[in-house]
């Protein structure tokens, strides 16, 4: 759930509610809320929570990805549309050797046949 999250990486980056809270300009019970009731969170609300932490708000969302400190550094340093491009771009590239190779042992079978 969203407020799961916003708590793991506030907790992973080491900070109090009230310290997010004031970054945030917002009071801390305010804050408390998003923790515990962030279903109707507001974009603008969401956003000014993920510069605070300096995550992508796609990073924010992404459930299938874990909170953790390994993924927080990476995506830290990252803008994470530009590891999801790069991820792409490297599968494409996957692909296509892929056919190469399917299509080079194919070649080298028919060679072995008498063909």
């Amino acid at each position: 759930m969203l407020q799961d999250r916003i708590r793991k990486i506030r907790e992973h980056r080491g900070y109090k509610q009230s310290a997010v809270a004031s970054e945030m300009k917002i009071t801390q019970q305010a804050y408390s809320c998003l923790e515990t009731k962030a279903g109707n969170l507001k974009m603008e609300t969401m956003q000014r929570f993920c510069d605070v932490m300096k995550i992508e708000t796609s990073f924010l969302l992404a459930f299938d990805i874990p909170v953790n400190d390994e993924n927080l550094q990476m995506f830290d340093r990252l803008n994470f549309s530009q590891v999801v491009e790069e991820y792409k771009r490297l599968n494409n590239k996957l692909s296509v050797y892929e056919d190469l190779l399917r299509k080079d042992n194919g070649f080298r079978s028919r060679e072995g046949s008498g063909f």
